[in-house]
Order: structure tokens, then C-alpha cells, then sequence
């Protein structure tokens, strides 16, 4: 007869032992960490593919710039501004993005000298006579592009009205104002009231390009420099504007940084949505995170309209010069060509 089967000791299946506290408190610790780890790493790959698409759509926008600019054999400009809202050009966009702008140059110059339009509808204001101002219009056909919210377009200040009196300095960038105010959407179209005192302030800055597709400092067909005053004043700043609203001259908005009547350095300063300041021609570019510097520096000590100097610029000039020579894409171009590219810093 055959007998039952039995099982040895030996061979009986112990029972399974359970995860003790501490071990699940570190399996529970070391997911954490992973999640951490692959948070900051899809962050960053994040960001670094904004700024990617924002540099490749400047270098986009400037090679066709150039390419315009030889096939009319015309003076054509790329610039950048905070793009207004798509109800009114007084307001700008929520959230606020930078714009890249395409214009030509008309061949008119605007002077101390140049008359007012009739009627005057925009409230033109005679130019100071020490500005002489080449009249920019965006060029016909070529749509205006938005850059992604957050990034923002620096040039070196080295040919700014501010330092003109302590002489050039690339290490210092200027990029575009963060507007601060009061929409009132109640109304049509909606307007929009500045509050200057918690403005970013910003600039305008351009890259020339001449018939021949090169990028040029200077439009070579202004004067280079003109007595302008009973005193023998010999340092009238030949620059450009793009005449946005179409007047004919361009507009400082309410700044008036010294008081009383306009000076050159109103027409410079770019603090509110309706302002067509002077540009400023740059022969490189830098292409940066503004929202990313906001996390490394305190951004609240960038406000106001503290317009600096040279040897003292104001906090946010300071905090984001340091941040674009570490943290930004840079464009450059060819010497003899003009061909747009991107450069290291």
C-alpha cells in the first residue's frame, strides 16, 4: 500500500516577512528623492526647450530681416516690444509677452525742426533738439511673432543717452520694461493707467541691417553728428523709433525724468505700453529666462523709474547683466555678411 505523502520540516514554506517601519520609511525616502530629482530634471528640460524655441524664432525673424533688406535694397530693422493687448495698443497683453517686430525705414529723419501733423490726433510732441530720429515703420506683409511668456531680449548698453557722459560699457544689458498699472476694461477700447512706481523699466534696442545684408551701428545715410545748440552742443544722438501709432513722431508717454518740458532721455525710456522710444542698435544679442532670474535674485528691488548710470545701474540692470552672461542664448552675426547665428557666451 502506498502511504500518504508527508513533508519534511525541512521543506515547509516559511512564512513571508513583512516591510519593518524603518525599511518602508527608506523605500518611502528614496521615492521621494526620485521624484525630486525627476521634477527639477523635466523643470529644467522644460525651460531649456523654451529658450531654445524663443532664440530660433529670433534668429528666424533677423534672417528675415535680411533678406528683405537686400531683396528692396532698403534699411530694415528687427526690435522688440511688450505686445499689446489684442483690444487696444494703449493696454499690454496678460501675461505679458515680448514681441518681435520687422520695420524699414522710410527715409524721413525727425528734427527739432521737423512741423506737427494736422490734425494733431495723437498728441505729437515736437523733438528736443539734440535727437535726430530716422522713421521707422513695420514692414507690410510681415506679421509681428510672440515670444514665449517669461523670456526676454537684452542688448549691450554701451550707446545709451544715460552713459553717454562716462563713456561705453558692454558688460551691462538693457531688455524690455515689465509694465505695471490699472486696465479698465469697462470701456471701449480699454485703457490702461501706469503705475510708474512699481514699473520695471525698460529700453528698446534693434539690429540694423543695411542693402548689402550687413548689420550696421549706424544708418550711414543720417548725419553723424551736427551742431544742435547756441552752446556748440556737438552730441546729438542720431537714432530711430518704429511710428507704431503712425503720427509721424515718436512718443514718450508721461516720462519726463528731470521735470518740466521733454528731454533726450524721455524719449529713451520705455515704461509704459504706449511709448515708441528711441532704439538703440546693438551689434549682438542675448536671449534669457526673465522668469528664471526672478527665482535667483529679489526681483521687488527692480522697480521704480531709477534710470542709473554707467557706473551705478539700478538693481534690475545689475541682477540681469550678472544673470545673462551665466544663463542666456547669444546671437551674433557675420562680420562681412550679416548672416544671423547662434554664438557662445
Amino acid at each position: 500500500m502506498h502511504s500518504a505523502p508527508t513533508s519534511s520540516p525541512a521543506r515547509r514554506l516559511s512564512p513571508a516577512r513583512a516591510f519593518t517601519l524603518l525599511e518602508l520609511l527608506v523605500v518611502m525616502g528614496i521615492m521621494m528623492i526620485l521624484a525630486v530629482l525627476t521634477a527639477i530634471s523635466v523643470g529644467k528640460v522644460t525651460r531649456d526647450a523654451k529658450l531654445a524655441n524663443a532664440t530660433n524664432g529670433v534668429v528666424a525673424s533677423l534672417g528675415a530681416a535680411r533678406a528683405i533688406a537686400i531683396r528692396d535694397n532698403a534699411y530694415v530693422m528687427v526690435t522688440f516690444r511688450v505686445a499689446p493687448s489684442r483690444q487696444s495698443r494703449d493696454v499690454p497683453r496678460e501675461p505679458q509677452v515680448v514681441q518681435i517686430v520687422t520695420a524699414r525705414w522710410t527715409g524721413e529723419v525727425v528734427t527739432a525742426n521737423t512741423p506737427l501733423p494736422t490734425p494733431n490726433t495723437y498728441g505729437a510732441e515736437l523733438m528736443v533738439d539734440d535727437v535726430f530720429a530716422d522713421r521707422f515703420v513695420p514692414v507690410p506683409g510681415v506679421p509681428t511673432r510672440d515670444l514665449p511668456a517669461g523670456v526676454l531680449i537684452a542688448g549691450p548698453a554701451f550707446g545709451f543717452v544715460t552713459d553717454a557722459s562716462v563713456g561705453q560699457n558692454d558688460r551691462q544689458w538693457r531688455t524690455q520694461p515689465r509694465f505695471a498699472g490699472t486696465t479698465n476694461a469697462a470701456v471701449t477700447p480699454p485703457t490702461f493707467t501706469p503705475d510708474l512706481a512699481r514699473t520695471e523699466l525698460g529700453w528698446a534696442i534693434g539690429v540694423l541691417f543695411g542693402p548689402d545684408g550687413r548689420v550696421l551701428s549706424r544708418n550711414p545715410q543720417q548725419v553723424l553728428e551736427v551742431v544742435t545748440a547756441a552752446g556748440g552742443n556737438q552730441n546729438a544722438y542720431v537714432k530711430s523709433f518704429v511710428d507704431y501709432d503712425g503720427n509721424g513722431f515718436p512718443e514718450r508717454g508721461t516720462t519726463s525724468a528731470y521735470g518740466g518740458a521733454g528731454v533726450n532721455v524721455d524719449y529713451f525710456i520705455y515704461d509704459e505700453p504706449r511709448d515708441e522710444p528711441l532704439v538703440d542698435y546693438v551689434p549682438y544679442l542675448a536671449v534669457f529666462n526673465d522668469a528664471e532670474a526672478r527665482d535667483r535674485f529679489n526681483a521687488s528691488t527692480w522697480k521704480g523709474t531709477n534710470i542709473g548710470g554707467n557706473g551705478s545701474p539700478p538693481p534690475r540692470i545689475r541682477d540681469q547683466s550678472l544673470f545673462i552672461e551665466e544663463q542666456s542664448d547669444r546671437i551674433t552675426f557675420n562680420r562681412y555678411t550679416g548672416v544671423p547665428g547662434i554664438g557662445t557666451k
